[in-house]
């Protein structure tokens, strides 16, 4: 009961604080979607920014939040703007949150929607053919997830994967931004901390346990990223997840990955959720599009 009522005000502080943060409406068009889940009784929402340009690949985005937090209006103002800049059509996914569902239901619901978006290309783009799963921090690490992860048969469309500050490991894992960033910004390690435990449900003592209770929910983990697509990603500098997120770039670059690496060096965590008030916010996803014309 309390971890759900904890979960609900951050929710609302959550959307709050974007809303905040970009007070501007914006113009795209947009639709909602229902996509089918692997449970035939429910549905998973999703957004569809359906302006696009011919032949642009489809950007599935999974938002941020801890798994615990966030939804399509937190993630509004940049999905509508990596639509603007980039000309692709973005699907947004509203997957399931803890505690309410608890891991693996968001990867799940990640890679279910994929699949679909696979199968409904020629719907979603203006003769597109492919597409680029993307999320920002606990959406990062889903869309990294749905890489490694993908059924072999939907493979062949998957195009790239953009990797904004995502979580890669467990919170043991050791890393010295979990120490130097882990106080006194908008994502703390305590805040990381709860996160993890409400996902996967329980606290584990050790890498090894967590490892092989939840070895999804850690890409980082994985020996052989060779598989992954090519990969845009980015770091903040005032951030606990910092050097996972640099740790991932070094190891998808080891595994021959062709990989766009940008660091941040005056952002925070979250900073690309304001595109309206950040113009460090916009210039990456101008960043992005750079990338996406190389593809």
């Amino acid at each position: 009961m309390i971890q759900k009522l904890l979960a609900w005000i951050l929710r609302r502080y959550y959307i709050s604080v974007n809303r905040k943060a970009n007070p501007d409406t914006h113009t795209q068009r947009t639709h909602p979607a229902n996509i089918p889940s692997r449970d035939d009784s429910r549905k998973i929402p999703a957004r569809h920014y359906s302006a696009c340009d011919e032949g642009k690949p489809l950007l599935v985005f999974f938002h941020g939040g801890g798994w615990v937090i966030g939804d399509l209006e937190t993630h509004d103002a940049l999905c509508a703007k990596l639509n603007q800049i980039t000309g692709c059509a973005v699907l947004a996914i509203d997957y399931r949150l803890a505690p309410e569902h608890r891991f693996p239901a968001a990867f799940e619901d990640a890679i279910d929607a994929t699949v679909w978006a696979t199968e409904q290309l020629d719907v979603l783009t203006d003769a597109g053919t492919q597409l680029i799963v993307a999320g920002d921090s606990a959406g990062g690490n889903l869309a990294a997830a749905v890489s490694l992860n993908l059924p072999e048969i939907t493979r062949a469309s998957l195009a790239g994967q953009v990797l904004i500050y995502p979580v890669t490991e467990y919170y043991l894992s050791g890393y010295q931004s979990y120490i130097d960033k882990g106080k006194g910004y908008a994502l703390s390690k305590t805040l990381m901390h709860y996160f993890w435990n409400t996902y996967l449900g329980e606290k584990f003592s050790d890498l090894a346990t967590a490892e092989s209770k939840a070895k999804t929910a850690l890409p980082g983990t994985y020996e052989d990223l060779s598989a992954m697509p090519k990969t845009f990603l980015s770091t903040a500098e005032n951030d606990p997840l910092r050097d996972e997120g640099i740790a991932f770039k070094d190891a998808l670059i080891k595994a021959g990955v062709e990989t766009r690496y940008q660091h941040f060096a005056d952002s925070e965590h979250g900073f690309a959720t304001a595109p309206d008030a950040d113009p460090e916010a916009v210039r990456q996803i101008e960043l992005i599009n750079e990338w996406i014309a190389t593809l």
